[in-house]
């Protein structure tokens, strides 16, 4: 074993520590502590290690909630007080600038919740053949085996309601290669979407679950079919009402979703003149919100069904300035003959494309408003657009992902 002092933490909320100049990554160590491991993976660069044994303690260290989570994929940082882990996401933050980005700005104290548990509204159970038939759970960490749990910690009441009564009735499926389940649960009178993808349920348990749920969908081999109930759930976020499809994407913490809302309306300053592109809009929920304060909001997404319920949800909400375009955002933009004064970006975790970059930067706006759930990729992004001489006011944390390492950022960028 090798004993080591734990200097800082990643993004992915592992330990760092080093030795003889090469870096150490440790899962479950905390900043401070003084551990010994053992060396599970030596590459040329860096090293990973497995915690054995923690010599001197954290203070903020305490017991994770969860019996699962030492084995599970799914959280990071149980094991840490959650005003602590505030603390470690702002530093991972504020390290991912200097270090990837190279700009140094305001980072404003990270927006938390005041009560760290049961906010997911969406989970994906994964379904394998075991000896006692069909085994329910997660991922293990770093691995595709899967880990029976039938409860967890971060999931809505109804969510785990829902999840022990299929559990209880799982002799009741015909589960094929690679089958799972999504239940989503919206805020509107607690609607639940329940999807069975690559495996069947038998009339027993669809019986069941008609008296629990709004709708269940089937997708087999690509194909979506309804077997019950309506096509959409509705949610609400901002002051805008959603329907949602079982394939579109939105915000997994409902509570600090109306708080992200509420960041990027009062970073874009707005005008009854102003034209806002909204990139990665999904179901179109900035621009929705925005549209009442603005002349047009143009919504662009890759999601041809999400673009389908962004119109419907335009409708719904009553709003006639909206107009939302399916494609790729890096070959929309560039094609684009609209001047907007501001615009928004919230792509997935790979970040922006350079193709997108040169086309923002050609469109000159006045401010871009990033919107990022992986600092790494976000820093690196900012880090083009300061380049290009925009000026990085300030970024806002916000702790849409409890008691993981994930952090969503709101960073404002303004043409001087």
């Amino acid at each position: 074993m090798v004993k080591l002092f734990v200097e800082s933490i990643n993004h992915r909320g592992e330990g760092i520590a080093r030795k003889s100049g090469k870096v150490i990554f440790i899962p479950y160590a905390l900043p401070g502590e003084t551990v010994q491991v053992i060396i599970s993976e030596d590459k040329k660069d860096y090293s990973r290690a497995i915690l054995k044994d923690i010599i001197l303690k954290s203070p903020y260290r305490q017991e994770a909630k969860c019996p699962y989570y030492y084995h599970c994929g799914g959280c990071s940082f149980q094991h840490v007080d959650y005003q602590q882990q505030l603390l470690l996401k702002q530093r991972i933050v504020e390290d991912a600038l200097q270090r990837i980005g190279g700009v140094s700005t305001i980072v404003k104290p990270i927006i938390g919740m005041s009560d760290p548990w049961y906010y997911r509204n969406k989970v994906i159970w994964h379904l394998a053949p075991n000896a006692n038939g069909i085994k329910m759970g997660f991922y293990q960490c770093r691995s595709n085996k899967i880990i029976d749990i039938c409860q967890c910690p971060l999931l809505l009441p109804g969510l785990n309601e829902l999840s022990l009564i299929i559990q209880g009735m799982l002799h009741e499926l015909e589960i094929r290669e690679k089958s799972s389940i999504v239940i989503r649960q919206s805020n509107q009178q607690d609607e639940i979407m329940l999807e069975f993808i690559n495996c069947v349920p038998k009339r027993k348990l669809v019986n069941k679950l008609t008296e629990k749920v709004s709708s269940v969908y089937i997708q087999e081999q690509g194909r979506l079919r309804i077997l019950f109930g309506k096509k959409e759930i509705y949610h609400k976020a901002g002051h805008c009402l959603f329907a949602l499809g079982p394939h579109d994407f939105f915000q997994i913490n409902t509570i600090q979703s109306f708080k992200l809302i509420d960041i990027v309306g009062q970073y874009l300053t707005r005008s009854e003149c102003m034209k806002i592109l909204d990139a990665y809009c999904g179901v179109g929920m900035f621009a929705l919100n925005l549209a009442q304060y603005v002349k047009q909001v143009t919504g662009v997404d890759s999601n041809h069904t999400a673009i389908k319920n962004a119109k419907k949800n335009a409708i719904i909400n009553g709003l006639k300035n909206c107009q939302f375009i399916a494609g790729l955002c890096e070959e929309i933009l560039s094609k684009l003959a609209i001047k907007f004064h501001k615009i928004i970006v919230d792509p997935p975790r790979a970040g922006l494309k350079k193709e997108i970059i040169y086309s923002i930067l050609s469109i000159a706006p006045e401010s871009v408003l990033y919107v990022s759930c992986n600092p790494a990729t976000f820093a690196r992004d900012i880090k083009q657009f300061v380049i290009a001489n925009y000026t990085l006011k300030e970024v806002q944390p916000l702790d849409m992902f409890p008691q993981t390492a994930h952090i969503e950022n709101i960073a404002l960028l303004q043409k001087p």
